[in-house]
């Protein structure tokens, strides 16, 4: 971005500069930190991801996959991401989903993301931060049969 000597009065300043005392600017700030660091996770291992060929028979889940440490913890993201669907709209290969950030903060969703990426490497996902109004939406994706296998681990019939 480019620094303007008018801060008060100009859109475009240097992250940092002018934003001291302004709580909206400080959670701005937050978000976007919270988002390159999701964004960070997500991008783990996704060459290898690209490069296996899933098939609708490795539509499984190998909870495995997450450490028996993390499980609860696993758990329990699961069922707060279950209560923050307010919105689900289907996609060719899969579902979006409005998500209420007062069920689930944006770092427990991607904290959820990396868990689910152990056990389900099958799914694609992608989160999603709406400027104009603020909504989150998560994008979750996948191989022919993805649907399907959505609807039933997490229990959205």
């Amino acid at each position: 971005m480019i620094s303007t000597k008018d801060t008060q009065n100009s859109l475009l300043v240097w992250p940092g500069r002018g934003w001291r005392g302004s709580k909206n600017r400080q959670e701005a700030f937050t978000l976007i930190i919270t988002l390159m660091t999701g964004l960070t996770f997500m991008n783990l291992g996704a060459a290898a991801q690209q490069a296996a060929k899933t098939t609708e028979s490795e539509l499984t889940c190998n909870i495995k996959g997450i450490p028996p440490q993390q499980r609860a913890r696993y758990g329990w993201l699961v069922e707060a991401l279950r209560r923050a669907i307010e919105e689900r709209r289907e996609l060719p290969d899969g579902y979006a989903f409005q998500i209420d950030t007062t069920q689930i903060s944006t770092g427990q969703l991607v904290e959820w993301i990396e868990m689910e990426r152990q056990c389900c490497p099958f799914f694609g996902f992608e989160v999603r931060w709406d400027g104009k109004n603020g909504l989150v939406w998560l994008r979750l994706t996948g191989p022919e049969g993805v649907k399907e296998f959505i609807l039933d681990e997490f229990g959205l019939r």
